[in-house]
């Protein structure tokens, strides 16, 4: 899911611009705006959103059942700690993977568009490549995996507060599940916003 996100979306990115480009002799910056776009803006938000929309509605879902049905009534009975037992683990988890992700998002986002302006606009391949490597800097993968860093956290208090919030029967499973979604969907982009902000405003 994450690989045909990021890759169609590098694709679709180097359809609109390499045509453009390579008319007005700025070919050599092909490369350049694929990486930059690919590694601080298209892998973190959207691989962001595909494992919120896969993992993240999967936890809410899973809570709020557990919640209804009184298995964490049954936890704290017990003198077991929900939060520890049923948060801690996937925060690690989601902390653990969404970097990994990213980075597989930004490679595969990278590919997709030089496929397209070597194929399409006819740019040869080491002029995308090299100019990839030109721009490129650590200050920007280290800023994707900062952003992944805060969008995992972000997803992961999002998705458990909603499921473990859940009181009713099996409708309000769905409600909950699909809140939790459209405040992931509108709360990526916001902290996206601000995080550039500080990362790249002078």
């Amino acid at each position: 899911m994450v690989i045909l996100i990021t890759f169609f979306s590098g694709m679709i990115m180097s359809l609109e611009t390499s045509n453009w480009l390579n008319t007005y002799g700025a070919r050599e910056t092909v490369g350049s705006l694929l990486a930059v776009s690919s590694v601080i803006e298209i892998a973190p938000v959207f691989v962001s959103f595909a494992i919120g929309a896969q993992a993240g509605t999967a936890i809410t879902a899973e809570l709020a059942h557990m919640q209804i049905t009184e298995q964490i009534s049954a936890m704290r009975l017990f003198k077991v700690n929900p939060i520890n037992y049923l948060v801690a683990t996937r925060l690690c988890a989601m902390i653990y993977s969404l970097p990994i992700a990213i980075i597989a998002g930004a490679f595969f986002s990278i590919l997709g568009g030089i496929f397209i302006a070597h194929f399409n606009s006819h740019i040869e391949l080491n002029i995308l490549i090299d100019s990839v490597w030109r721009v490129l800097k650590l200050k920007d993968i280290w800023n994707s995996m900062i952003k992944g860093f805060v969008l995992g956290n972000y997803l992961i208090a999002i998705h458990t507060s909603f499921g473990l919030g859940t009181r009713g029967g099996a409708k309000e499973v769905g409600i909950m599940t699909s809140s939790s979604t459209i405040w992931v969907a509108v709360g990526l982009i916001c902290i996206d916003a601000v995080l550039d902000y500080f990362m790249y405003a002078d």
